[in-house]
């Protein structure tokens, strides 16, 4: 049969469910589901303030272990020494000479961490500071904290208290219940 022959007959395959498209209410659905879960998860990543203040305190955590590591390295003492009424701590020496890192910038006495003028921190506060009734953490030159205590750290309602333990300066994270301090 020649293909242009008018008395041919021509079959058409009938669509198949697969090669249809999606019908109006199946996309309904799914935009529904989809509207669902970003009305659920939003709300939580708009919360920067909670994202800065657990970002405060492992920067608290990282720099007493550091002050802690840098004590035993050096055979020397160490302090960090924080200051709730300026919003911000400081690493020393047993003179009180600020120690300096390359990671703050590389120049000399550098290590103060000023909450206020860093962005990542925008809003947090240092609410105390105690170790043994002063706001001085200070490591003796094995790395030992002279006194344990806490220091604890709030955005709005979230506050957070690092605790370093006397004697085996272990530090721990928590979230403090009812949020206030």
């Amino acid at each position: 049969m020649p293909v242009n022959d008018p008395n041919a007959r021509q079959y058409t395959m009938p669509r198949s469910r697969s090669q249809s498209g999606y019908t109006l209410i199946e996309v309904l659905i799914v935009v529904t589901i989809l509207g669902i879960a970003t009305a659920v998860v939003v709300p939580n990543l708009l919360q920067a303030g909670t994202l800065g203040v657990q970002a405060a305190a492992r920067v608290v955590v990282a720099d007493i272990l550091y002050a802690q590591n840098d004590a035993m390295t050096r055979n020397a003492t160490r302090r960090v020494v924080f200051a709730p009424a300026d919003n911000g701590y400081s690493l020393t020496d047993s003179t009180g000479t600020l120690l300096s890192s390359a990671m703050q910038g590389g120049s000399d006495e550098n290590y103060a961490i000023d909450f206020d003028d860093d962005e990542r921190f925008r809003g947090v506060e240092i609410l105390s500071a105690d170790f043994g009734g002063t706001p001085v953490l200070q490591f003796d030159d094995l790395g030992t904290p002279v006194q344990g205590g806490v220091v604890e750290l709030r955005y709005d309602n979230e506050t957070y208290r690092v605790t370093v333990a006397a004697f085996t300066g272990r530090v721990t994270v928590a979230r403090v219940d009812g949020g206030g301090g």
